[in-house]
């Protein structure tokens, strides 16, 4: 793209080549952010037929509809998630109670606080989500009556304020539904992700030192979600948890620290041997792929499911994110009820009813050619499993950045080793907005895409 020099004005953007007319972005970009996925319509109807043909044009477009994401933040409220004062125990305490803030997901609601540690880094606060253990008591008479979820969420305020010490902003949940009692389930799902956004957009959260951690069953969600939502992560931390391998595919963890510390006594549900199974296997993937999959077992002596918690948080705090990495692993399984719909710069378009689906990609800037491998497991009653299958029916849409291609050249995108696109692929408004709707992350928004059925 040639480099000029476009001038902006107000809320209007004078986008090269579009008609010959400024086009509003703000205010219909807004409204359409501050809108449910679900009643927001197709982008295209908002922005159809736009170009970016100048990289002026792209920089500062991405620039207006991240303000008009903000916008349709505070529309939605998400400006009042986190309270612009932060401290440690004594903000949220009042007549000796916890009082929490509340957040809601249709019949959900989750309690939470946030407590501040340290000082703000030179390029933003660190973030921990940190989970409790527990679980779930279906004989529980309300979502938030079992005392045992409760006293585990108090361990974890208590271990913030006098073990962790790392500086950041530590977001304390507690379980939303204790008849239920699952931190991977899609409403929790949700408001981890909600949240993540709201620290990003008002709290000068560095969405690069974004990191889960959690203790039994919240350690058991650090694999899952660790696993299923990789790319939102720096590091994952699990203590006194561990997941089998189908449950957290680790090859999603290729640009993840990942650590685990465990008791080798912890036994019950062969805890300790399925972490020694699953760290095999990240051990397996580091060694094909140096310098990728860092992880660390912890397995500690003579312990069993109580453990030493100090260590785990403070190892996967000194790593930092790599958000647009050039390669891509990404098994594609259900957490509950949903399955993610992007992981870095892949992307695939609506529900995936045959899974798991697996994709790799390489992107390779000095040939300008993206290698892809697509494939998911086949079942029939007349036949075995077949794994490996190439996949079809699959709607897939491959973001594209200066960072991983030369967009100023033809670009080449092979998928199971047959070409399925080659040419010129043009900047437009449709990726700017949609990347950042789905993530709301301003290291992940890319000005173009590439769509492909398979």
């Amino acid at each position: 793209m040639k480099r000029t020099k476009t001038r902006f004005t107000g809320t209007l953007i004078a986008l090269t080549g579009m008609m010959g007319a400024s086009v509003s972005v703000a205010s219909p970009v807004s409204d359409w952010f501050s809108k449910d996925k679900a009643d927001r319509g197709p982008v295209t109807e908002l922005m159809k037929g736009e170009k970016l043909d100048t990289v002026d044009a792209v920089t500062e477009a991405k620039k207006k509809v991240w303000q008009a994401y903000k916008e349709g933040a505070i529309k939605r409220g998400w400006d009042k998630g986190i309270p612009k004062e932060l401290g440690g125990m004594e903000k949220w305490v009042q007549d000796k109670t916890i009082s929490p803030l509340r957040a809601k997901v249709g019949d959900k609601e989750m309690l939470y606080i946030i407590l501040e540690k340290g000082e703000k880094p030179e390029g933003g606060w660190p973030i921990y989500v940190t989970l409790h253990g527990g679980g779930g008591n279906a004989r529980a008479k309300g979502p938030h009556s079992w005392g045992v979820n409760t006293n585990e969420w108090y361990a974890q305020m208590s271990l913030t304020t006098n073990t962790w010490e790392s500086p950041g902003l530590y977001i304390i949940p507690r379980m939303a539904d204790d008849r239920e009692g699952r931190w991977y389930y899609g409403y929790n799902q949700i408001f981890i992700d909600r949240l993540i956004q709201q620290a990003i957009l008002f709290h000068d959260v560095n969405p690069d030192k974004v990191f889960l951690q959690g203790i039994s069953e919240g350690g058991y969600t650090a694999f899952r979600l660790g696993s299923m939502m990789a790319d939102r992560w720096a590091g994952s931390c699990a203590m006194a948890a561990a997941e089998p391998l189908n449950t957290s595919p680790p090859e999603n963890l290729r640009h993840v620290a990942f650590r685990c510390g465990i008791g080798e006594k912890d036994t019950m549900f062969d805890r300790h041997i399925l972490a020694r199974n699953y760290f095999k296997k990240l051990a397996e993937l580091a060694k094909a792929h140096p310098g990728e999959y860092v992880n660390f077992h912890d397995e500690q002596k003579g312990r069993g499911h109580g453990i030493e918690y100090k260590s785990g948080p403070t190892w996967v705090s000194q790593h930092t994110r790599n958000a647009v990495p050039k390669s891509v692993t990404w098994t594609v399984i259900k957490q509950h009820d949903r399955h993610r719909n992007r992981l870095y710069w892949l992307a695939i378009d609506g529900k995936q009813e045959v899974l798991p689906l697996t994709l790799n990609a390489d992107a390779n800037k000095e040939t300008n050619v993206i290698e892809i491998s697509a494939t998911m497991t086949k079942h029939r009653k007349d036949q075995p499993t077949l794994f490996g299958v190439p996949a079809k029916g699959i709607d897939l849409r491959i973001y594209l950045s200066d960072t991983l291609v030369d967009l100023s050249k033809e670009v080449t995108i092979n998928v199971n080793g047959n070409r399925r696109f080659k040419g010129m692929v043009t900047p437009s408004m449709e990726a700017i907005i949609l990347s950042t709707a789905e993530r709301g992350d301003p290291k992940q928004v890319f000005s173009a895409q590439v769509k492909l059925k398979l």
